[in-house]
């Protein structure tokens, strides 16, 4: 083999290491961390039935600058649901549930057609299994209440386009800077 095959060769070994260790590299950039949710899932409770899309979002851990670490700190699964509202946010790991609190405005419908302020939120596992809550002070005549209702997710699909698990980019040196 001449001088311009050895060259091609070794180019080509080359060019094969490399593209092997970037999408090595990228794939582990990319890992969603252990027991996070994503895609597209169905979402029931009793006869409320909805689409929820879930990506995880994450910062990654900055080391100390000699060794890179890319393990996920800070994450929440951001919700899109086209469902009631108070269903779609930033949902927060706490003590092993995703959990998603907000006030609503019109939360409440009242027997008189009007409505008043409620608190809502959601909770669910990695079983999928979620437990949607309600509470209000004392509007529309009633006493402040509290209601509890199971819910189901269902995995209907990856989601249809990339997500950026992280999509802050983290220096290591000689300040630990996300931007």
């Amino acid at each position: 083999m001449g001088r311009l095959g050895r060259g091609l060769v070794a180019a080509a070994a080359a060019m094969t290491v490399a593209t092997g260790l970037a999408a090595h590299a990228a794939a582990d950039d990319d890992a969603a961390p252990e027991g996070t949710l994503e895609g597209i899932y169905t979402y029931k409770q009793g006869g409320v039935t909805a689409t929820w899309k879930i990506y995880p979002l994450c910062v990654p851990t900055v080391g100390d600058g000699r060794v890179p670490l890319h393990l996920a700190v800070g994450c929440k699964l951001q919700v899109e649901s086209n469902g009631p509202p108070g269903q779609a946010g930033a949902y927060r790991l706490a003590n092993g549930r995703w959990t998603y609190k907000t006030p609503l405005l019109s939360g409440m419908r009242c027997s008189d057609g009007s409505t008043a302020g409620s608190d809502e939120m959601y909770q669910f596992d990695t079983s999928l299994n979620g437990t949607y809550t309600q509470s209000h002070n004392a509007v529309c005549g009633m006493q402040p209440g509290l209601e509890k209702h199971p819910f189901t997710l269902t995995f209907v699909s990856p989601l249809p386009y990339p997500v950026i698990h992280y999509p802050l980019s983290c220096q290591d040196n000689p300040v630990h800077l996300c931007s």
